[in-house]
């Protein structure tokens, strides 16, 4: 028994020893790793698979909206087939005009600011401005449409022309419903606090935008 112990000792050690020599693993992205024998590979070739993006672009270089009116924004990533085409989006001045994630301009108030679109790979940047006008104290959108006094006291009366259905909402500067009608063409105002507000008139699916200021 001992003299057969030795030799049979050496002979598990030196095959370990020859796996350990023969074996390769690979484990590129952190994850559970791959064991193969060398004597099974040819040829070993590493592939990366992520596209990096190389610029953003948006359409527009400069857009003009009145008070209330929404803008949304299109934007090109190169290449098409980049792997991390995420974004975010910034205003210079949010009591101008603001943006949402999906790249929604919403004019708040006069002036101009500057919209940012930013790309999560490589921080690549494209900006658009922004101007925002006031609205007239009768603001027409149409031949048949008009609002008026503004600013207000206590009465808004809105002249449809012949357009018979339509909808009324009033929101504060923030976006909130604050007073929702169909077919109302004097809203009693008294009740509403001094300050700025959102008049929209819905016909036929079709937004009319007002700022309405109530004295």
């Amino acid at each position: 028994m001992k003299k057969y112990f030795l030799p049979f000792l050496l002979l598990i050690c030196c095959t370990s020893l020859l796996t350990a020599q023969s074996q390769l693993n690979v484990n590129l992205k952190g994850g559970s790793t791959d064991s193969f024998m060398l004597k099974d590979i040819s040829r070993i070739t590493i592939v990366n698979s992520i596209v990096s993006v190389e610029s953003v672009s948006i359409e527009e270089e400069k857009i003009e909206l009145k008070n209330g009116e929404t803008f949304q924004v299109e934007y090109t990533i190169t290449p098409e087939n980049a792997t991390n085409k995420s974004v975010s989006w910034s205003s210079s001045d949010n009591n101008i005009a603001t943006i949402d994630g999906n790249g929604l301009i919403t004019a708040v108030s006069e002036g101009s600011a500057v919209i940012t679109v930013e790309t999560e790979d490589g921080e690549l940047r494209d900006m658009l401005d922004v101007v925002v006008s006031p609205l007239t104290s009768v603001e027409t959108y149409s031949d048949k449409i008009s609002v008026y006094p503004n600013p207000i006291q206590n009465y808004l009366s809105i002249d449809m022309g012949d357009i018979t259905k339509f909808e009324v909402i009033i929101s504060d500067m923030s976006g909130a419903v604050l007073y929702s009608q169909f077919d109302e063409n004097r809203i009693d105002l008294r009740q509403f606090p001094a300050g700025n507000y959102f008049l929209t008139l819905v016909v036929n699916n079709k937004y009319h935008n007002y700022k309405i200021i109530k004295n």
